[in-house]
């Protein structure tokens, strides 16, 4: 059945929009909180034809805050965006609705897990709130899991006569894959993953690294302009941004690691300021406006600010490589915290909650919420994990657990956030249907293959307490696990 003739998907996708255009249109009005006001500034810049400016020390990638400039050019408010997030909410549901269908095309019912994914989907509220606020996760979700669905497609194609079918598969995922690195600085070092997936079991085919040639040329042609253009503003090497200091002050620092979660992160000035009084010192000292005459020196200390973003990157850099050689036992002993702050079950929309900024809400409806959206969450992170580790095959297998753990060894050494998990989810998502829909199944390979029955097993006894150690942190009663 093609997708479009699915009648249960399109109620999917219904629900998806009404559930995630209520609080919008309820709640118009609310502002913006902490990194999403830095992308309305941001934006507001690349309207202004400054260009990608640096904020607060960081250079962040310039991929959402040129997309809401032209969303406020186009209709003179930034925050339309939301909308258009709405809308790629529905497009990730039937990517979600494909992939499914294209890893279990194998079972009797492939149908099944495909709708269930999408379902989850389309109910999280985890991903329902995120869609409706001024964060790139879900558009970089979305982009990166039609990167992955094309990769799958590529990779059937290249047994076929032609090779036109498989080069255009691989320069698609090219264009796609640089997009999410001009999104996601993150993202920059996936292509070799990306790499070893078309690869996967044609490590001589000549096809296969014709593709990867096509792949990769794509990604520079999608990046390089950016990046040149960047890296001449800021007389640095920048493919996408430079965070790298500012992550490793947060997470690598005489303190215990910063996250900025409900129940587990520091949610004022005040409490940063208490929190990191043994912190290492400024490298550099920010320009003071008292220094510059306004409005004649405005152009003057912009400039300033951005070359002291750049100095102070570097610096923290080179300390946060400084401080992890010298405290290479604490570094170690750091991972499952950061860890555990990533697979946090609760997200921001538990700290919106109880910030009260969706007010006119009754107290047990907050409860529900809070409840429901960390539940779903760990159903997905933990039964995503076991369906992927029982169900997971062959070169896709291998591409989806690549990210998800190159991503948890990323934040295993930098700093945790429950927010990096979101564009992952929906990779979950696929697997923990399969699981659900095929349970017997599940049980059934557990029992005849002995390494996957390992690998489960012990890859819940180290995961499910890490996504337990701030499940309390939601409820304000709690006060340490």
């Amino acid at each position: 059945m093609k997708w479009y003739r699915d009648r249960i998907l399109w109620a999917a996708i219904g629900a998806c929009i009404v559930i995630r255009a209520l609080p919008l249109w309820r709640w118009i009005e609310d502002g913006c909180v902490r990194d999403e006001c830095t992308y309305l500034r941001l934006s507001t810049r690349f309207v202004e034809d400054q260009g990608i400016t640096a904020s607060n020390g960081w250079l962040w990638a310039p991929g959402y805050p040129w997309l809401l400039s032209l969303h406020e050019r186009l209709t003179g408010h930034a925050q339309t965006v939301k909308g258009t997030q709405i809308l790629v909410s529905a497009l990730c549901m039937v990517l979600l609705y494909k992939m499914a269908l294209r890893i279990f095309r194998e079972d009797a019912h492939p149908r099944r897990p495909a709708l269930v994914a999408a379902w989850l989907y389309a109910l999280s509220p985890h991903m329902a709130f995120f869609s409706i606020r001024l964060w790139s996760e879900v558009i970089y979700g979305t982009i990166l899991l039609g990167a992955l669905l094309i990769l799958g497609w590529s990779r059937d194609r290249w047994s076929d006569p032609g090779v036109r079918k498989a080069l255009i598969g691989a320069a698609c995922i090219g264009l796609l894959g640089g997009v999410c690195v001009l999104f996601r600085g993150v993202a920059t070092y996936m292509l070799p993953i990306f790499v070893c997936g078309i690869l996967w079991n044609r490590w001589t085919s000549g096809r296969a690294w014709a593709q990867v040639g096509l792949l990769v040329g794509t990604v520079v042609l999608v990046v390089a302009p950016y990046s040149v253009h960047a890296s001449q503003k800021f007389d640095r090497t920048i493919i996408s941004d430079r965070t790298l200091g500012q992550m490793m002050w947060l997470g690598n620092n005489n303190y215990e690691p910063i996250t900025f979660d409900y129940g587990n992160g520091q949610l004022s000035q005040r409490a940063m300021r208490r929190h990191r009084t043994d912190a290492r010192p400024p490298c550099t000292k920010k320009p003071s406006k008292k220094s510059f005459s306004f409005p004649e020196d405005q152009a003057a200390y912009a400039e300033a600010k951005e070359v002291w973003a750049m100095e102070a990157e570097d610096c923290k850099t080179a300390e946060g490589k400084a401080w992890i050689l010298a405290n290479k036992g604490e570094f170690v002993r750091r991972m499952p915290m950061r860890v555990a702050q990533l697979v946090n079950p609760h997200s921001l929309l538990t700290r919106h909650l109880r910030w009260g900024r969706w007010q006119g809400i009754p107290q047990w409806g907050d409860e529900l919420l809070i409840l429901f959206g960390a539940m779903s969450s760990m159903l997905v992170m933990i039964g995503g994990a076991v369906g992927l580790a029982v169900r997971g095959r062959g070169g896709m297998g291998m591409v989806f657990s690549g990210i998800l753990l190159y991503h948890v060894a990323a934040i295993a050494a930098l700093a945790g956030l429950s927010r990096y998990r979101v564009p992952l989810e929906p990779l979950l998502m696929i697997y923990v249907a399969g699981l659900l829909t095929d349970w017997r199944g599940g049980l059934s390979v557990l029992r005849q293959t002995r390494w996957r029955a390992w690998v489960t097993g012990v890859g819940l006894l180290l995961f499910v307490p890490l996504v337990l150690w701030y499940l309390p942190a939601g409820w304000p009663w709690w006060r340490e696990w």
